[in-house]
């Protein structure tokens, strides 16, 4: 784990991740904050609401700095689970 959040630190904005509930404290214990915002994504037919991604889903500020972890996130839309 500390080689991924080695590489996420220094070569991207941010890191994202979905949890399962025994995850996210392994997460939460290595730095990792619970993104508290409403997530979605950009669908072929527009934005569409994630709400079962909410609550699960983990941030590792990066190159980015500091981020509100309160704002919307829009991921990019993909076939099979977005996260």
């Amino acid at each position: 784990m500390a080689e991924l959040e080695r590489i996420v630190d220094h070569a991207y904005d941010v890191g994202l991740l979905g949890a399962s509930d025994d995850g996210a404290r392994l997460y939460t214990a290595r730095g990792w904050r619970l993104w508290g915002g409403r997530i979605s994504a950009l669908g072929p037919d527009g934005i569409v609401h994630l709400p079962e991604e909410e609550d699960s889903t983990y941030v590792r500020p990066a190159l980015a700095g500091p981020l509100d972890l309160g704002e919307d996130l829009l991921f990019d839309w993909r076939d099979g689970d977005v996260l």
